[in-house]
């Protein structure tokens, strides 16, 4: 549970200090150190414009930055609340640790410092029975959001009603934010899993449309594509349709990435239907995204080395450009030409029926001839290279 919660605002752990302070303006309070790092995740969450590390980064720079400070600035009540935004975003919690250690008035609802220290210590029932009783849409809005969203992950396991309602709150109180993008991607994916697959449909195709840029669409991606197989999208005519026109609509970004995760998931329960349906969708222009090419290329060829498509399969397989393909991707080529080789090298059905009948005589009960046990075997890896890349 912990690794999920602090993923709140998309930076899991405890993250380390940085060396020294980044240099700060003169006269620049807590609470606007605060918000440039606010808009710095909300370019993250937008526009994919900075990566984990570098936000990892930027919030430790921050923590260096805001104990500095002395007790006249925590005097202002925009300046602690700022301290519980950063917080809850996946600060260092020492700064409200010192906080509440002053003993000093702080001008803002204890709940909120309290709650906060308590969540970002793992001390999650504390935290939980902090906010409970707090009305988020009462807050300043640059807070409010923060609170819905911790409080929904307090709760997700007990009360997914009630952690859906407080999450559509946070997007809500938040938009055009990273709390917005958090709350909509872990909402999408909950009430896919409490079976409310019409709003799945349609906060997926939100997500996609407002986050597709986001550094964290490709983890969206997979989870979507999960619940697409999960809920067997590729039996129902009227939801696969649905999902074709919702796909379609999208910029090629969060279309291929989308797609590309459903091949995946679709070739780890062998559905070779919905990987066809993924290539499709993906209309992937090999010029201009190659990498993402040679991935689908690889997911069809996959598929189709099984079935009677095995000569057109293999020829892509062979035609594949290692050097665009993952680490598991590759070991994944590597399985599915093993199995191209062995079925080759298989007798063809006239040929095993002609031996068999012009055998001096019968093959033992349960005798699989070498070939074909090798050919299993290589299908067998073939599955567990999928299914470890579908974890």
């Amino acid at each position: 549970m912990r690794a999920a919660l602090c993923s709140v605002l998309l930076i899991a752990g405890v993250l380390p200090l940085a060396p020294a302070a980044a240099a700060q303006e003169p006269g620049q309070q807590p609470y606007e150190l605060v918000r440039e790092l606010q808009k710095y995740q909300d370019d993250a969450a937008l526009k994919g414009t900075r990566a984990r590390k570098e936000q990892s980064e930027r919030i430790a720079r921050v923590a260096t930055q805001l104990t500095q400070f002395g007790p006249q600035a925590w005097s202002d009540p925009r300046n602690v609340r700022a301290a519980v935004i950063y917080v809850l975003s996946g600060g260092d919690p020492r700064i409200l640790r010192n906080l509440t250690a002053s003993g000093k008035e702080l001008g803002i609802d204890e709940r909120l410092v309290k709650g906060a220290l308590a969540y970002s210590e793992r001390r999650d029932a504390e935290a939980a029975e902090q906010f409970e009783t707090i009305d988020v849409e009462a807050l300043d809005r640059t807070v409010g959001g923060h609170v819905a969203l911790v409080r929904a992950l307090l709760i997700i396991k007990d009360d997914q009603a009630k952690a859906a309602n407080l999450l559509d709150r946070a997007r809500v109180i938040s938009p055009g934010t990273i709390v917005e993008e958090s709350a909509l991607r872990r909402e999408t994916i909950l009430v896919a899993k409490m079976g409310q697959l019409d709003r799945f449909d349609a906060l997926s195709a939100q997500y996609l449309r407002r986050f597709g840029s986001s550094i964290f669409v490709g983890t969206f991606a997979r989870q979507f594509a999960q619940e697409i197989v999960a809920h067997k999208y590729a039996d129902d005519e009227k939801r696969l349709a649905k999902l074709d026109a919702a796909l379609r609509e999208l910029p090629d970004v969060p279309r291929i990435e989308a797609s590309l995760a459903i091949a995946e998931e679709a070739i780890a329960i062998a559905n070779v239907e919905l990987v066809r349906f993924a290539g499709r969708i993906a209309a992937i222009d090999p010029k201009q995204y190659p990498q993402e090419a040679t991935r689908m290329r690889l997911f069809e060829a996959a598929a189709l080395i099984v079935t009677d498509n095995f000569d057109e399969a293999s020829r892509a397989l062979w035609s594949i450009d290692r050097s665009k393909l993952s680490a598991h991707e590759e070991a994944l080529l590597d399985a599915a030409l093993d199995v191209a080789k062995d079925i080759s090298r298989a007798p063809s059905l006239s040929q095993a029926a002609a031996a068999t009948e012009t055998a001096d005589k019968p093959a033992e009960a349960g005798y699989t001839p070498p070939v074909v046990s090798s050919a299993q075997q290589a299908i067998a890896r073939v599955d567990q290279l999928l299914n470890e890349g579908a974890q």
